[in-house]
């Protein structure tokens, strides 16, 4: 069915991890702005209960030449040396600073990793000419969109407002307050101050954030979703993929061989070449039964049976015709032919004789 045909569809069906990962390679990934704007704040107030104290008495020091002698600051900005100076003066009050600035872009960069929308996409760095129709930045600034981004910005605007209104409103005797006391104190107290008022917007915005997280996992989903002929369209791709076969079926040999080794220690003897081949059998004894691979390998699938052998404690015995022979003609979980019951009969023979002279042995 052709593309057009599609859109006639509804798109009902979730989208697959192809066409999600189609979309991530495109720079198409679920992010929330709303989570970076916590995670800095977070960053911030974290910076200023770690650093607060040492960056603020480094700013002050770093321009104490500026405020010491005011009489003589003209003199030193504008004379000789002055900007050499002056660059020094403002480099140390910046490098006073730096924690301040640089724990939340960290915390940004976390948050970023945390969404996984960290995606080297070249569609998104390529110059595209719609990004500079007016038509189409009209319809995103002024359609639904556009709309939903401003009902979304106002209300945070006033989620935040409120909070902060409310915090004025608690805190604002204390605030009067300070200017009544002990001005050696006022600084320690205005940074009380400015960190609990930072902890009530980082608090307003963690759970703005969480509702945007949820809503924009929500809606990049949605624009993914996929119709009835695009599943059946991408089911029919990724079983062509040769690499996705390799993959499924490297993938399954993975599985049948962990779940062939943990029945390793099952088996009453393990055959081998010694070092191509292993088979390890079991048998019931029940009358008329014949004993039954439970294991087969070569190289490291063989190595890797032996060594569980050695660890369960089941019996090895050499016998390279014969290993080589029941791994060509025997299935893992089938009986063993007739043809082979003398060979077999030997090896478990030997392996009785092993584990009843263990038995004996004196401790």
């Amino acid at each position: 069915m052709a593309e057009g045909e599609d859109q006639g569809q509804e798109k009902n069906f979730e989208p697959t991890p192809r066409k999600l990962e189609q979309a991530r390679e495109k720079g198409d990934v679920a992010k929330s702005t709303d989570v970076n704007a916590a995670a800095a704040y977070v960053g911030l107030i974290a910076a200023v209960l770690a650093f607060g104290g040492a960056a603020a008495s480094g700013f002050a020091e770093a321009l104490m030449p500026f405020i010491g002698a005011v009489d003589l600051l003209e003199g030193r900005v504008l004379g000789p040396g002055g900007r050499r100076a002056s660059l020094d003066i403002l480099g140390r009050a910046a490098m006073a600073l730096t924690p301040i600035f640089v724990a939340p872009a960290v915390m940004v960069l976390v948050s970023l990793v945390a969404q996984q929308a960290i995606v080297a996409a070249p569609d998104k760095i390529m110059p595209k000419l719609s990004r500079i129709n007016p038509i189409s930045v009209a319809k995103n600034k002024y359609g639904p969109t556009g709309l939903v981004e401003f009902l979304k910005s106002a209300a945070k605007m006033l989620l935040i407002s409120t909070g902060v209104w409310f915090w004025l409103a608690a805190e604002t005797p204390r605030i009067v307050a300070l200017s009544a006391g002990d001005a050696r104190a006022l600084p320690m107290h205005l940074g009380e101050t400015l960190l609990s008022l930072l902890t009530v917007v980082a608090v307003i915005a963690a759970a703005i954030a969480a509702v945007d997280y949820l809503w924009q996992r929500y809606d990049h989903e949605r624009k993914l979703r996929m119709t009835y002929e695009e599943i059946k369209r991408d089911s029919k791709e990724t079983e062509g993929d040769p690499y996705m076969k390799q993959a499924r079926r490297r993938r399954a040999e993975e599985i049948a061989t962990n779940q062939m080794l943990q029945d390793v220690p099952k088996a009453d003897v393990v055959i081998v070449n010694p070092e191509h081949y292993a088979v390890a059998l079991t048998w019931s004894r029940k009358q008329g039964a014949a004993p039954v691979c439970v294991a087969k390998g070569v190289d490291a699938v063989a190595a890797a049976i032996r060594a569980r052998a050695v660890e369960a404690g089941v019996p090895i015995h050499r016998d390279p015709p014969t290993a080589r022979t029941l791994f060509a003609a025997v299935k893992i979980g089938a009986e063993i032919q007739p043809d082979h019951y003398r060979a077999v009969a030997a090896a478990i023979r030997f392996a009785e004789d092993i584990r009843r002279r263990a038995r004996n042995r004196p401790y």
